[in-house]
């Protein structure tokens, strides 16, 4: 379980389902778990344990490894994973030999009623699409002027997308951010790179900032599946 402070809630979120699926990978570090045992263990949907994993991935805290068809998961060895790892508080018994987590009713409760977007006061009508959001950019922008003598020529595009790409962000929103780079030989090798700025940035900005790792060739060929959508919306920076 976690300790319940701001620090966790800045570094995670405030999702008990991306809490507990942490909680348990860093249970056993050591071990890679599939996506159906984990999803089985916290007693949620395959679909929300497969978004909630892909967000820890970006966020440097969990690693994947696929073997054929098959795809896995386990705890992130960078020291920022560890940083968070010291906010969790794991029972002595979950080190040797973690039990199954009461499942818990899958979430099957209605989105809730969205309130009516602010109606902007009388004026000239707004043209265009929606504007970035100023602090996602300004984040990005700082993660781009660390990004790019790091990586040199290896670095094709730093691109802003998510909700402050599209300008819908609440005050709490995190700040996603896609690095192309030429190729990409171990993901984990460059979430372990960039882990002490994202770091850094969310500590300073109190809000989550993650990155996502992709290849130029899938970059500029896929046209189809969820990159084709973060394509769509994304903002270079």
């Amino acid at each position: 379980m976690f300790e319940n402070t701001a620090a966790t809630d800045l570094t995670i979120g405030r999702s008990s389902v991306r809490r507990r699926i942490l909680a348990l990978l860093m249970a056993v570090p050591d071990q890679r778990l599939h996506l159906r045992e984990i999803q089985r263990r916290v007693g949620t949907s395959p679909g929300t344990a497969s978004r909630e994993l892909a967000r820890l991935v970006a966020a440097g805290l969990a690693e994947r490894q696929a073997e054929g068809h098959q795809v896995y998961f386990r705890a992130a060895s960078s020291p920022f994973a560890t940083m968070v790892r010291s906010l969790l508080i794991v029972p002595a018994a979950a080190e040797a030999e973690p039990a199954p987590l009461p499942p818990e009713p899958v979430e099957t409760a209605p989105e809730p009623i969205r309130p009516p977007r602010t109606i902007r006061p009388a004026g000239p009508a707004q043209e265009g699409p929606p504007q970035p959001d100023a602090l996602g950019l300004e984040v990005a922008g700082r993660l781009s002027a660390v990004l790019r003598p790091l990586y040199g020529d290896r670095l094709a595009g730093l691109y802003l997308h998510g909700a402050r790409a599209r300008g819908e962000a609440g005050p709490d929103a995190e700040v996603e951010v896609v690095v192309v780079l030429d190729k990409i030989a171990r993901y984990g090798d460059e979430l372990e790179r960039t882990s002490s700025t994202c770091a850094g940035l969310s500590l300073e900005f109190g809000l989550i900032v993650s990155r996502l790792f992709v290849a130029g060739s899938i970059w500029e060929g896929r046209t189809d599946g969820h990159l084709l959508d973060i394509r769509s919306e994304a903002v270079p920076v």
